[in-house]
């Protein structure tokens, strides 16, 4: 199981990097991009291994996505969109997507379908929704929470020689 998720991992950076080269990501950040990738498919699938669903698998992989951006950003001195976009990417469910498109594609090409049809189209394209959602959401909630702060600013990340 291991060495399976290991695999995908570096399956899941070399795919943002190929995403962080189309979107014009300096050389400097890619390595960020990769780590980004890497640890949040990898903690999506420790969470899904360990009973969690999809949903908040998803969820929880990019909320730390997210906070490790904010750090990865003070070293790469780039803004967290320039490499967290491309790291999220294999985390879209294209499989969802592409199934609920197929019965949609599907339905529109019958005058009568089951009723089995539409709601298998409906789930899939519902699942693909909130996990899209998901991954925004996920993303954006540790930017807004330290929105007005600078890295050397927060808490969480302090040394614990420089506390009151």
């Amino acid at each position: 199981m291991i060495g399976l998720l290991i695999e995908k991992c570096c399956w899941a950076a070399l795919a943002a990097m190929g995403f962080a080269t189309l979107f014009t990501t300096p050389l400097r950040a890619f390595w960020a991009t990769a780590l980004l990738a890497a640890v949040g498919y990898g903690l999506r699938g420790m969470a899904l291994h360990f009973g969690l669903d999809l949903l908040t698998s998803t969820l929880l992989a990019s909320c730390t996505m997210g906070l490790l951006a904010i750090q990865l950003a003070h070293w790469v001195h780039t803004p967290t969109t320039v490499f967290m976009a491309p790291a999220v990417i294999p985390m879209v469910p294209g499989v969802f997507a592409y199934r609920s498109m197929m019965g949609l594609m599907e339905m529109s090409q019958t005058s009568t379908f089951s009723t089995d049809l539409l709601m298998q189209t409906i789930s899939y394209g519902l699942n693909t929704v909130f996990i899209l959602l998901s991954l925004a959401v996920g993303v954006t909630i540790p930017s807004l929470l330290f929105k007005n702060r600078s890295v050397k600013d927060i808490r969480l990340l302090r040394s614990r020689k420089t506390r009151v």
